[in-house]
């Protein structure tokens, strides 16, 4: 599963839009300050989006061929 970081809750509720829709990958949107993430909490996921405003990076990483289950973070 993946992690999507961004604090804005316009650009949050979009990302909860694209995974709901299938266009971005699975994953949990949290809305906390990026200074409040602690690595424990990060565990679980496969990639993590930090910043991750209405992601970009998660859908360049499928047009480009990368699976979703690789682990990476951005």
């Amino acid at each position: 599963m993946n992690y999507y970081n961004e604090f804005d809750p316009h650009a949050a509720a979009w990302l909860r839009e694209l995974i709901k829709a299938g266009l971005i990958p699975d994953g949990h949107v949290d809305e906390r300050s990026i200074v409040e993430v602690q690595p424990i909490d990060l565990i679980e996921y496969t990639q993590c989006h930090f910043f991750a405003g209405i992601g970009g990076w998660s859908l360049a990483l499928q047009l480009a061929g990368v699976d979703a289950t690789r682990p990476l973070w951005t």
